[in-house]
C-alpha cells in the first residue's frame, strides 16, 4: 500500500529518553534500573521525511526539551512543511517558551496530574505553579494551540473540572483527559477508570467537567472510559508511526520502550503480560521508504486496513489484531 501520493497523517518522534522527574505512572520509574538514556541526534532527525507528513510530534518516552537541539529540530521539521508539536512536563517552560515561539512551533502539550498543588507533587514530583506561569508565557507569546493534559485516574479524576478552569485561566485552549493505558505494572493498575462496565459516578464526573469545558469556552477531549475493542486505535499505524530515540521505525509507543531488554512488560485485565518489541526498519540504514513500504511494515498496516474494509451489518469475519496488541488497552478504544 503506497500512500505517498498525498501525505501520511503524523510522525512522532522521540527526541530524548531523558527526563529530570519520576512520574507515578512513568514506565521510566518503573523499568528505571533498564532505562536508555539517550538523546536523538541532529544526523538521525534529519533523516526523518518530515515533508510525508502532515504533523510531527517531537515526543516519546521522555522530555524533548532536555535535548540541546531541541529548537534546532522544531524549526528543520517547520522547514519540511510540517505543522509541530511537543508534549512537555512543563517544568522548563518558563525557560523555553520565548525560543519555542520564535521557531514556529504550532502546538504544546503540558502535562500536569492535578490541580491540587500537593496532588501534583506527589504524582509528578515538581511545583505545580511553575508549570502553570510557563503556561501563562507560552500564552503571552502567542503559542498557536495550547493544550494541558492530563491522565485520568481514581484519585484525581474527580478534580477535573477544576483542571479545566485552571487551564482556561492560565490560556490553555484544550484540555484532554487521556486514561493510563499502558500500566508498567500491577501495582499501578488498580488507579485507572476505565472498564467494562459503565460507572455512573465516573459519568457523572465526565459530563459536570464537559459541562464546565462549554461553560469556559475550552475545548474538552475526554477519552472512552469503557472498553471495546475498535477496528483501528487511535494511534492509527495505517498512516502514523513512531520514530525512535536511535532511529528506529516502530508502529507506536506501546510497542517500543527505551530499555534494555528485548521485551515489553505491560499488565492487561489484571496479568502481568511481556510482549516483543516491533520494528521495522533503522533510518541510520534504511531510507524511510523503503522500510514503510517493506514487507514487515506493510504487513502489519494491512492487518488494520483489512479490518476497516469489514462492512457493518453483513457475516463477514473481522481479521484478529497482531498478536502484540491483542494486550494493549488502545486497541480497545480508551
Amino acid at each position: 500500500m503506497r500512500l505517498f501520493g498525498r501525505k501520511l497523517g503524523s510522525v512522532q518522534v522521540e527526541v530524548s529518553t531523558h527526563c529530570q522527574l519520576n512520574c507515578l505512572m512513568c514506565p521510566k520509574s518503573i523499568f528505571r534500573k533498564d532505562w536508555i538514556h539517550e538523546h536523538m541526534d541532529l544526523d538521525t532527525f534529519r533523516n526523518v521525511p518530515f515533508k510525508l507528513f502532515r504533523y510531527a510530534h517531537l515526543q516519546g518516552w521522555g522530555e524533548p526539551l532536555l535535548n540541546p537541539n531541541i529548537v534546532e529540530m522544531i524549526e528543520i521539521a517547520k522547514r519540511e512543511g510540517c505543522s509541530v508539536g511537543i508534549t512537555t512536563n512543563g517544568v522548563l517552560l518558563q525557560e523555553f517558551a520565548r525560543e519555542l515561539a520564535n521557531a514556529g512551533i504550532d502546538l504544546v502539550a503540558v502535562s500536569i496530574a492535578s490541580p491540587k498543588l500537593e496532588e501534583h507533587r506527589k504524582i509528578r514530583g515538581c511545583d505545580l505553579y511553575e508549570i502553570l506561569e510557563g503556561i501563562r508565557l507560552l500564552s503571552e507569546y502567542g503559542i498557536p494551540k495550547i493544550v494541558v493534559t492530563t491522565i485520568m485516574m481514581k484519585n484525581t479524576v474527580k478534580n477535573l473540572s477544576e483542571l479545566i478552569k485552571i487551564a482556561k485561566e492560565y490560556g490553555a485552549s484544550e484540555v484532554i483527559a487521556n486514561n493510563l493505558d499502558y500500566v508498567p505494572s500491577k501495582d499501578l493498575e488498580e488507579l485507572k477508570v476505565f472498564s467494562h462496565e459503565d460507572d455512573r459516578e465516573l459519568t457523572r464526573i465526565l459530563e459536570d467537567a464537559k459541562k464546565v469545558a462549554k461553560n469556559s469556552g475550552v475545548n474538552v477531549v475526554v477519552k472512552p472510559v469503557k472498553l471495546e475493542e475498535c477496528l483501528v486505535c487511535a494511534e492509527n499505524p495505517i498512516k502514523n508511526c513512531l520514530v525512535t530515540v536511535d532511529g528506529r521505525i516502530a508502529p507506536c509507543v506501546y510497542l517500543h520502550l527505551p530499555t534494555k531488554s528485548d521485551v515489553i512488560r505491560r499488565v492487561f485485565l489484571g496479568r502481568e503480560i511481556t510482549i516483543p518489541k516491533v520494528y521495522f526498519g533503522n533510518l541510520k540504514e534504511t531510507e524511510f521508504k523503503k522500510i514503510w513500504n517493506g514487507r514487515k511494515c506493510k504487513e502489519f498496516r494491512n492487518v488494520f486496513v483489512r479490518r476497516l474494509l469489514v462492512v457493518p451489518g453483513f457475516d463477514f469475519e473481522i481479521p484478529e489484531l497482531p498478536e502484540v496488541c491483542k494486550t494493549c488497552y488502545k486497541a480497545y478504544s480508551v
